[in-house]
């Protein structure tokens, strides 16, 4: 019996040490700076950008997406003393977030916010990281029509990279208000095997053999 106890708890353990390794950095809480830590603390990382950074703005939208890991107090961040968002006049003129990591970390997922669709269809706003220095670059399209309400968030998924820097700016299309911009709300971050978990596997299954062959001979 002691040995099956020993064994669950080994396997309860190893699973529960995989799932807390999941992590997003959530730019749309009131309370996340310029500078943080991730993985408990194993990794720091740093945004700079081209001006002054910016998440002073509460979230306006009508609803908030849910699924996220995102807070959506407020709108993310952007550019400027009195802007929220990452703006790009032209091709020659465009505001710019970097972050950067200490040490690699696993990324698979970019959220944007105020990204919007043209209310005739005729051009939407592209929000665009730029990973590594410039592979894979990851491109947000707008689906919400501005001036619906809805908050312009733009989620992208794809196949955990691994990442030491990124580069966020907005195309030079967009949404015919002003001009395009969009806000950085947020960085998914893969989970990250536990090496101590695969330990607690083979302990866990050693035991469940070792009791097997205690009931035969029983």
């Amino acid at each position: 019996m002691n040995w099956c106890s020993g064994a669950i708890a080994g396997l309860a353990m190893m699973m529960g040490a995989s799932a807390a390794s999941a992590n997003v950095i959530d730019f749309t809480s009131a309370g996340t700076g310029t500078t943080g830590s991730v993985l408990n603390g194993t990794v720091d990382w740093t945004m700079t950008s081209s001006g002054i950074l910016n998440n002073s703005q509460s979230f306006d939208g009508s609803s908030a997406p849910s699924g996220t890991g995102l807070s959506f107090e407020t709108d993310g961040y952007g550019v400027g003393m009195y802007d929220d968002e990452i703006t790009t006049v032209s091709t020659n003129s465009f505001e710019w977030i970097r972050v950067t990591f200490s040490a690699p970390v696993m990324v698979n997922a970019i959220y944007f916010l105020d990204l919007f669709v043209a209310s005739d269809q005729s051009s939407q706003e592209v929000g665009i990281a730029s990973i590594n220095g410039g592979f894979p670059i990851i491109s947000l399209y707008a689906n919400d029509v501005a001036g619906s309400g809805a908050a312009g968030f733009v989620g992208a998924s794809f196949a955990a990279v691994a990442v030491t820097e990124i580069f966020f700016t907005v195309l030079s299309s967009n949404d015919n208000y002003g001009f395009a911009d969009g806000a950085l709300a947020g960085i998914g971050l893969a989970p990250i095997p536990v090496p101590a978990a695969g330990f607690l596997l083979l302990g866990g299954l050693g035991g469940l053999a070792a009791l097997r062959r205690r009931l035969k001979t029983a």
